[in-house]
């Protein structure tokens, strides 16, 4: 594992495990808490499919987000789901043209909730890394932040 390429963020969330998931893998809903951010899946298309492995999931990041595809000045991040283990692991490859590696999110109980791991392992140039880490980091914060803070309202 690159040390460069690697992002690792835990949040501890005072909501049972099976709650934390339900919130979690409701993709579209990811919009309410993911920084400048539009989540769907292929779910929110074709009911019949089932979610799990091999399902498409995807996130614009960027200015104004709800108008997406009509605005679209950010990136399109494309991910297909390699593993799936209600309800604790969510694994992604990111397969879009800008975006590429792989992406998890694991949670664990703890005796008074869930701990809610995430992780992603990017392919990108170095100097791009270097630049971005800092300010991908502080945005997935903010956001698992919020998740937690929604959840527990």
């Amino acid at each position: 594992m690159n040390k460069l390429s690697h992002l690792e963020l835990n949040i501890k969330i005072k909501k049972p495990i099976d709650k934390v998931w339900a919130s979690l893998v409701d993709w579209h809903s990811q919009s309410d808490w993911m920084l400048q951010t539009k989540v769907w899946s292929e779910l929110d298309q074709d009911r019949t499919v089932k979610n799990g492995k091999g399902v498409l999931i995807f996130a614009f990041t960027g200015l104004f987000p709800s108008l997406y595809p009509k605005f679209r000045i950010g990136i399109l991040d494309t991910m297909e789901i390699t593993r799936f283990k209600p309800p604790v692991l969510c694994e992604v490859v990111h397969i879009g043209r800008v975006i590429r590696g792989t992406g998890k999110f694991e949670l664990k109980k703890s005796k008074d909730g869930t701990i809610f791991n995430w992780q992603e392992d990017l392919v990108a140039h170095p100097v791009f890394l270097l630049v971005m880490k800092p300010l991908l980091l502080l945005g997935v914060w903010i956001s698992l932040r919020r998740f937690a803070r929604q959840l527990t309202r």
